[in-house]
């Protein structure tokens, strides 16, 4: 469980399961959703810069965020920045990236489907592809966690 409490369903990972790539990235995701992209920025830059991520990777990561800012959009299940657990959505959205990076375009666009609607969807996949290829170019490949089996399992639970 969260230590800020309120997180649902929980993934089987925690932070430190995860690469240093993966951390950054997840790390910035959450602060992007408790401050928004002025007040995530800076933080974002220094911690995507420690774990080799091109400071490039900011615009094509904040252009994937912004389309929860959308009407309509779901808001996923993310944990405050110091959470200890990922959550099931966190690694969800993690794993659409890995996705994406091994050119399986239609698992991360299921991924996010659940929250976006369909031009912010558009825009959300577009992102997270300039963004694989960013990481590829940097020689950064983030594994496979196959959230997607969680998520189901959970909602016919339901």
């Amino acid at each position: 469980m969260c230590e800020t409490g309120g997180m649902g369903r929980p993934s089987p990972w925690t932070v430190m399961d995860l690469t240093a790539a993966e951390r950054a990235l997840l790390t910035g995701i959450r602060q992007w959703f408790r401050t928004g992209t002025a007040g995530a920025m800076a933080s974002m830059r220094i911690g995507l810069n420690i774990a080799g991520v091109p400071n490039t990777a900011l615009l094509p990561l904040f252009a994937l965020l912004g389309a929860f800012s959308v009407a309509n959009a779901a808001r996923p299940d993310v944990c405050a920045p110091s959470c200890t657990r990922v959550s099931a959505d966190e690694a969800a959205m993690l794993d659409a990236l890995a996705a994406i990076q091994g050119g399986d375009g239609d698992t991360a666009a299921q991924l996010f489907d659940r929250w976006l609607p369909v031009m912010a969807l558009s825009l959300a996949t577009d992102a997270l592809r300039e963004l694989a290829g960013i990481l590829d170019a940097a020689r950064i490949h983030l594994p496979r966690r196959r959230p997607a089996r969680l998520v189901s399992f959970a909602l016919a639970a339901e």
